[in-house]
C-alpha cells in the first residue's frame, strides 16, 4: 500500500462525517425555508437547529444561512427587533466568509424590518449596498429586486418622481429575464403610484395583475399584501362589499400560514368594511377577533423591548467589566515596566561599574605598558649612545692607528685585522642605530626614517619611497611620539622586506588636524587576511596602536600586494 493510499484511508472517515454534518445541517435550513409559508413555528426550530449544530461543527456557511431563515421566521411573526439581530448576524457571517449570496439575503431581510419599522432613510443606505454588491457580481435578477425596493423607500419619502423612475427601471430588468416573482413586486408598486395619483383604474389593474402572479406562483406572503392591498383601495374608494371579499381572501391565508401581524391588520380593515355598510354585529366580531392578536403582539413588542433592554444593559456590563479589565491590565503592566526598568537599571548600573573598574585597571595596564616601553627607550638610547660613542668610538681610533701602522711597514696580515675592525665596527653602529638612532636629536626626523628605510632596502631593484607631510609639524612632535613612530615603520619596513617580496615600496606619514596617518604601500605576494596567522611584527605592530588608542586598517590579496593604514591620535602620547 503506498503512503498516499494510507493517507487517503485515514482521512476518508473525517471527510464522511465532515460531509454528512454539513448534508444534515443544509437539510434543516432547507426545511426552515420550506415551512416558512406553511407553519412558521416549525421553521423556527429547524434553523434554531440548524444554528446550534452548525456552531457546534463550526461550520459557518449553515450558521449563516439558519440565522437568515431564523430571520425570516421572527419577521413574519412581527417580532421584528429579534429578526434585525438575527439578519446582522447572518450578515457578519456572510462578509467573514466573503459570501455574496450570504450579504445579498442578510440586506433583503434587514431592509424590509427597515421598511416595516418606518426607518425609511435607513432602508435606502441598507438597500444602496445591496446593489452595490449586485453591480459588482452583475446579478441582474438581484439589482432589479433591489432598484425596485429603492423606488418603494423613495415613495415613503414623498419623492414620487424618483419612486417611479426606479419601478421602471426594474420592471425593464424583469421584464428581460422573465422574473415574475420580481414582475409582482414592480406591478404592486405601480398600483401604489397610480393610486396616489388618483388613476384609479390603473391602480386597480396593476394590483390585480400582481395578485394575480403570486396566486399563479403560490407565494403566500405576497398574496396577503395584494388581496389587503385590493381591499384597502376599495375601502378607501367606500366601495365596502368589494373590500370585504378581498380582506376575507386575506384573513383567509393569514390563518391558513400563521400571518399574526397580517390577521389582526386584516380584521380591523374588514371591520371598517361592515362598519361601512352598517353590519355592527359583524363589525364587532371582527374587532373581538383581532383584539387579542393585537395583546399578543403588544407582549411580544414588549417581550423584545425588555430584551433590547436587557441587552443594552449587559453590553453596558460588558463595558464596564472590559473597562475594568483594561484599567487593571495596565497597572499590571505598569507594574511590570517599573519592575524591568528597576532590574535593567541595576544590571545597567552594575555592567557600568564593571566597566569603569575595567577600564581603571586598563588605563592603569596602559600607563604601565607605556612607562615600561618609555624606560626600555631610554635603556636602548643608552645602549646605543655607548655603543657608538664607546666602543664605535674605540675601534674607530684603533683603526686610525693601525692603518698608521700599516703605513709604515706594510704588513698584509695586518691589513687584515683592519679590515676585521672596519668590519665590527659597521655592525656595532648598525646594532646602535637599529636600538635608536644616535643622532635622532640632532637630525631633522624625516632624515632620520630615511636613513634607517636607505639602510632596510640597500638593494636597488626595490624602489623606495618615502613622504612626509607637514615635515615641519610632525618635526615638533614629542620625543615620545617621535619613537613610536619610528618603531612602528622598523616593524612595518622588516615585515615587507622578510615576506612581502616586493619591488616597490612606499611609505607615507601624513599629519591631520587631529591625528597622524601611517601608511605603507607595497607590490608584493599579499596575503589572505582571513586565514594566515598574524606574525610576531603585525602583532607588535596591532599592540602599539592599541596601546596608544590608534586604529589599523589592513588590505591585501593573494598577488596584489599589501596597504597597511594606521591612525594615531595626536593629543594621547
Amino acid at each position: 500500500m503506498t503512503r498516499t493510499s494510507l493517507i487517503f484511508l485515514l482521512l476518508l472517515p473525517f471527510c464522511i462525517y465532515s460531509q454528512n454534518y454539513k448534508t444534515e445541517i443544509d437539510s434543516l435550513n432547507s426545511k426552515a425555508s420550506q415551512y416558512i409559508h406553511i407553519n412558521l413555528d416549525s421553521s423556527y426550530i429547524f434553523s434554531e437547529k440548524a444554528i446550534q449544530k452548525s456552531q457546534k461543527e463550526d461550520y459557518q456557511k449553515g450558521e449563516m444561512e439558519g440565522q437568515y431563515q431564523k430571520g425570516r421566521a421572527l419577521f413574519d411573526q412581527a417580532r421584528r427587533t429579534l429578526s434585525m439581530d438575527a439578519g446582522e448576524q447572518s450578515l457578519a457571517i456572510a462578509k467573514k466568509i466573503n459570501s455574496y449570496y450570504g450579504q445579498q439575503n442578510a440586506l433583503n431581510l434587514i431592509g424590509k424590518i427597515q421598511n416595516h419599522a418606518k426607518q425609511y432613510d435607513e432602508g435606502i443606505k441598507t438597500v444602496r449596498k445591496n446593489l452595490k454588491l449586485a453591480t459588482a457580481e452583475n446579478d441582474s435578477m438581484q439589482m432589479a429586486l433591489t432598484i425596485n425596493f429603492l423606488g418603494i423607500f423613495k415613495n415613503k419619502l414623498g419623492e414620487k418622481d424618483s419612486a417611479l423612475h426606479f419601478t421602471m427601471q426594474s420592471i425593464k430588468i424583469n421584464k428581460k429575464l422573465n422574473a415574475q416573482k420580481a414582475l409582482a413586486y414592480n406591478y404592486n408598486s405601480l398600483g401604489i403610484h397610480h393610486y396616489q395619483n388618483r388613476n384609479l383604474d390603473s391602480s386597480f389593474f396593476y394590483f390585480r395583475t400582481a395578485l394575480k402572479i403570486r396566486t399563479n406562483l403560490k407565494l403566500p406572503n405576497q398574496s396577503i399584501e395584494a388581496y389587503n392591498n385590493l381591499g384597502y383601495v376599495f375601502l378607501l374608494e367606500k366601495m365596502p362589499d368589494s373590500a370585504i371579499v378581498y380582506f376575507q381572501k386575506c384573513i383567509q391565508i393569514c390563518l391558513e400560514y400563521g400571518k399574526k401581524n397580517n390577521l389582526a391588520v386584516a380584521y380591523k380593515n374588514i371591520a371598517e368594511a361592515y362598519e361601512l355598510i352598517n353590519n355592527h354585529k359583524l363589525a364587532l366580531a371582527a374587532l373581538k377577533k383581532a383584539i387579542p392578536i393585537n395583546d399578543s403582539l403588544m407582549n411580544i413588542k414588549q417581550t423584545e423591548l425588555l430584551i433590547t433592554a436587557q441587552k443594552q444593559k449587559n453590553q453596558e456590563l460588558i463595558i464596564q467589566h472590559d473597562k475594568v479589565k483594561k484599567q487593571k491590565e495596565k497597572q499590571q503592566i505598569l507594574i511590570f515596566i517599573l519592575l524591568a526598568s528597576f532590574l535593567i537599571t541595576i544590571i545597567v548600573y552594575r555592567g557600568l561599574h564593571k566597566r569603569r573598574i575595567e577600564n581603571a585597571v586598563l588605563m592603569q595596564k596602559n600607563k604601565a605598558s607605556k612607562a615600561i616601553i618609555e624606560e626600555q627607550e631610554k635603556i636602548k638610547e643608552k645602549i646605543a649612545q655607548e655603543l657608538h660613542d664607546g666602543v664605535g668610538g674605540s675601534l674607530a681610533g684603533i683603526k686610525l692607528s693601525l692603518s698608521n701602522i700599516q703605513n709604515e711597514i706594510k704588513c698584509p696580515k695586518l691589513f687584515l685585522e683592519i679590515d676585521n675592525i672596519e668590519y665590527i665596527y659597521n655592525e656595532i653602529r648598525d646594532i646602535s642605530h637599529n636600538l635608536t638612532p644616535v643622532y635622532f636629536h640632532k637630525e631633522k626626523f624625516k632624515v632620520t626614517i630615511d636613513n634607517y628605510l636607505n639602510r632596510m632596502f640597500p638593494n636597488l631593484k626595490i624602489g623606495i619611497c618615502f613622504q612626509c607631510y607637514p615635515e615641519k609639524e610632525i618635526s615638533k612632535l614629542s620625543y615620545n611620539k617621535k619613537i613610536y613612530i619610528y618603531r612602528i615603520i622598523q616593524e612595518l619596513s622588516t615585515n615587507i622586506q622578510k615576506h612581502a617580496n616586493a619591488t616597490n615600496v612606499n611609505i607615507h606619514l601624513i599629519g591631520h588636524q587631529n591625528h597622524l596617518i601611517i601608511m605603507a604601500e607595497d607590490n608584493g605576494i599579499g596575503f589572505d587576511e582571513k586565514t594566515i596567522k598574524r606574525g610576531i611584527g603585525l602583532n607588535n605592530i596591532k599592540r602599539r596602536v592599541t596601546l596608544y588608542d590608534g586604529k589599523m586598517k589592513i588590505d591585501s590579496k593573494k598577488g596584489n600586494g599589501t596597504t597597511i593604514i594606521i591612525e594615531i591620535p595626536y593629543e594621547k602620547k
